[in-house]
């Protein structure tokens, strides 16, 4: 038996402009046998929601003394049609991890590289297509001893909605490693709880509403944090590329050229902190980013960043900070057909931040970052925004034997543009290539002298709008020696809005 239930309002109003529409109470349907109900929705089929992860993992890890090590090399690939989904996955890789205790405490290292795909239908044509791809080691020990971790190799994706166009892809390659050391009971070292490696993601989705989204971050980082008596080595460095097809896509697809979101990261990033007695502690964390999105605004954003601090509480010759991203490279863009684009790349030979203390109660932190952000709206009217930084930030604590400094450049360039046929806007900049000087971003600090500088040389910076919007160009900077703590920092600003 079959049950068939419309529910129509229709109200005609003339002479005053307002209206209204209600319903009260329902429909309640029972059915017993074979049937069907229907309203205004419809279910049109089910899934079984495939997800597939494969990888090869190393891990050890003791509580109290004890020495354990764990070495592995393999692949797999799959490729498998189920439930509406086309999935292709796999990798390649060496992961290592070895721990060694020496006194109480606990101590754990992991490394990964491997996959994931998934395809999620949500009802009346709607999906959720998504993957994932990975190198990676993260490591903590608190006590006397030592731990580390190693991944090398590939991982990649691929996941397509049969019947559509919508397709995710990614992949990753390169290296990740981690070494820490305590030398006392009490020493403490990590990762930062976070993962030091190589990240890729993208993602497509037709929610109920009919709107189609889709996000794609390419990402490589590293992190390391040490207490009391310890030290700290991270490195990762490769590839991480991918992009997204959503179901707005018309056309024939082609990596790299026609996704409606790609993302794409090479560098080397790497970091060392150390703190030599009690109540010391150093921090380093490297970035390089790159990420696209369509929601269905679009937006792109990326570039490398560097962070390092230092904190001595005890009479220790010293404790020490230093990270640096190096020979970087990034870009991404999201896009609408073609004519409505937002896009970011960029490369840059070096930024680099170090922290050091010499004596008790000395402070020292640098921070630098290039960043370019761009986006595109037509919820209220066309819009165009971006905004480029290059900045640097250095301070240290008064009066102490201290040195903070961060630096970027001798050479880079960076563009990023939002374009719909009707109006183009692009933020530049360039130095120590094509005949341009160098770039030299630096901010230093060394409280005990007292000295203080910055610089903010860009071989060239600029901004066009056309036809004509609001541009922006500027180069603030702040040095001081009278504030505690002693602080100098510069940036090199670019930014442009302009709507129609």
């Amino acid at each position: 038996m079959r049950y068939i239930y419309y529910i129509l309002i229709t109200m005609f109003l003339t002479g005053q402009a307002m209206g209204e529409a209600v319903v009260d109470g329902g429909w309640s349907v029972i059915g017993n046998g074979d049937g069907a109900s229907r309203g205004t929705n419809e279910i049109t089929y089910c899934s079984g929601d495939p997800s597939v992860t494969l990888g090869i993992t190393s891990s050890v890890s003791t509580f109290g003394p004890g020495t354990f090590s764990d070495s592995r090399t393999g692949s797999q690939n799959l490729e498998i049609t189920l439930a509406g989904f086309d999935i292709s996955l796999g990798y390649d890789g060496t992961v290592s991890s070895n721990v060694t205790l020496t006194s109480s405490g606990s101590a754990s290292s992991s490394a990964y590289v491997g996959a994931t795909a998934t395809g999620i239908a949500t009802g009346n044509r709607t999906y959720d297509i998504f993957g994932a791809a990975d190198i990676s080691t993260k490591s903590y020990l608190s006590g006397t001893g030592t731990t580390g971790a190693s991944a090398e190799g590939s991982s990649e994706y691929d996941v397509a909605r049969i019947g559509t166009l919508s397709e995710v892809w990614g992949n990753v390659s390169g290296k990740s490693s981690v070494k820490l050391q305590g030398l006392s009971p009490d020493a403490y070292a990590s990762t930062g709880g976070s993962e030091n490696g190589l990240h890729m993601n993208s993602r497509a989705t037709l929610a109920a509403n009919g709107l189609a989204t889709s996000s794609s971050t390419s990402q490589i980082t590293s992190y390391a944090s040490v207490i009391n008596n310890s030290w700290a080595n991270v490195s990762s460095s490769g590839t991480a590329i991918g992009g997204a097809w959503d179901p707005s896509f018309t056309g024939t697809k082609s990596k790299l050229r026609n996704e409606n979101v790609a993302a794409r990261v090479t560098g080397e990033l790497r970091g060392y902190t150390e703190a030599n007695d009690k109540g010391d502690a150093g921090d380093v964390s490297a970035v390089l980013n790159a990420e696209a999105s369509r929601d269905p605004d679009l937006h792109v954003s990326g570039g490398p960043a560097t962070y390092a601090s230092s904190y001595q509480s005890s009479g220790a010759a010293r404790t020490y900070s230093e990270t640096w991203a190096e020979r970087s490279i990034w870009g991404s863009f999201a896009k609408t057909g073609e004519d409505r684009i937002v896009v970011e790349w960029g490369n840059l030979s070096g930024i680099g931040s170090g922290a050091h203390t010499h004596e008790r109660d000395a402070g020292a932190t640098s921070f630098g970052k290039v960043q370019m952000d761009t986006n595109y709206t037509t919820q209220a009217l066309a819009r165009a925004r971006g905004k480029m930084v290059l900045s640097t930030l250095s301070e240290a604590t008064t009066g102490k034997d201290a040195v903070a400094g961060t630096f970027i450049g001798p050479k880079g360039e960076g563009f990023m543009c939002a374009n719909d046929g009707s109006m183009t806007n692009t933020a530049t900049f360039i130095g120590g290539m094509n005949g341009f000087q160098d770039l030299f971003h630096f901010s230093y600090v060394k409280p005990v002298v007292p000295e203080v500088s910055t610089y903010n040389i860009v071989g060239r910076a600029s901004v066009v709008t056309t036809p004509h919007g609001t541009e922006l160009i500027a180069q603030p900077f702040f040095v001081s020696t009278e504030l505690d703590p002693n602080i100098a920092w510069s940036r090199t600003e670019g930014s442009y809005d302009q709507s129609h």
